[in-house]
């Protein structure tokens, strides 16, 4: 009786991934799964790569998908054509550096965690602050009559000023010498003020705590803090200001048209979560007018949040 091998050599079963067999090439995945990638789609995609080597070769080193990832993420974004032009440039110098080639580094992988955890900073430097032009607008509007009831309308509805600037006394950030009692660290001029009036100073700490308006008289303290688009916000319990999202700088006509449109619904983009969020809240110590409690129209984070004493 001789031994007998039921599988001959040529007829071997090679066990593989299934995924891998049908999907041969890295570029071929990419291709399939580029229209599922949005802003949101990273932990999915993530999930993937467990069941695919292939899979996971592209996400540990395709500079395309994560081009792709990063430019979906940040598209609607605050700052998003700076952000975009500036990273293009850093890919370039990149791959300029043959050091840098030869790392093995997934550069627009690192940029995409980079801006990510950037966008967790809630301190800003003078010097960004300088750069930054803001969209002033009042918590409170003017009161109007709504079914014989006095309703003050949301003040965020109209913005009272576009050019609110932070800007230097000097050539250089003007430093607070140290030993200094004041609480702030930093100090300058505010321009574009809806008062008009020229002499307003602006005042901050290495927290980011700011308070503006003429000296010793100055308007309550604010704080400044990151919006979930990313850009920068100023609240105090009179006002809130936002940073006003940067046109694109490139000059080509695609670029301008791009800016444009970008520029006629900024209102939209930058209030649209406060404004929606608006509800009618009765006024604190206010008379009854007809019977009925002054109201006003209030976003949810202002009703909820701790102003800075």
């Amino acid at each position: 009786m001789t031994d007998i091998n039921p599988i001959s050599e040529q007829h071997q079963v090679v066990v593989c991934d299934p995924i891998d067999f049908t999907f041969t090439t890295p570029e071929l995945i990419l291709n399939i799964i580029r229209p599922l990638i949005d802003a949101n789609s990273l932990p999915a995609l993530l999930s993937l790569s467990t069941i695919s080597s292939t899979f996971l070769q592209i996400i540990r080193t395709s500079e395309t998908f994560w081009k792709e990832l990063c430019h979906q993420r940040w598209k609607e974004k605050w700052d998003f054509h700076r952000r975009w032009e500036e990273a293009l440039k850093h890919y370039d110098v990149f791959n300029e550096c043959q050091e840098a080639r030869d790392s093995r580094v997934t550069f627009w992988r690192q940029r995409y965690f980079e801006q990510e955890q950037d966008a967790t900073r809630q301190s800003i430097s003078p010097r960004e602050l300088n750069l930054l032009t803001f969209d002033f607008r009042f918590w409170i509007g003017q009161p109007t009559v709504v079914d014989e009831r006095i309703v003050v309308k949301s003040g965020l509805l109209q913005s009272a000023s576009k050019d609110i600037r932070f800007l230097n006394n000097e050539e250089e950030h003007q430093v607070v010498e140290e030993g200094n009692e004041d609480w702030f660290s930093y100090r300058g001029a505010l321009t574009g003020h809806p008062c008009r009036e020229p002499g307003i100073e602006w005042f901050m700490n290495e927290s980011s705590i700011i308070q503006w308006g003429f000296r010793p008289n100055l308007w309550p303290k604010g704080e400044i803090r990151r919006t979930e688009l990313w850009g920068w916000e100023i609240r105090n319990p009179n006002v809130v200001m936002r940073a006003i999202d940067p046109l694109p700088s490139s000059d080509d006509d695609n670029a301008t048209e791009e800016g444009n449109d970008l520029n006629n619904n900024s209102d939209n983009r930058l209030w649209k979560d406060l404004i929606d969020s608006l509800e009618n809240v009765p006024m604190r110590n206010a008379p009854e007018v007809n019977g009925y409690p002054v109201t006003a129209e209030l976003p949810r984070s202002f009703l909820e949040h701790p102003f800075v004493q």
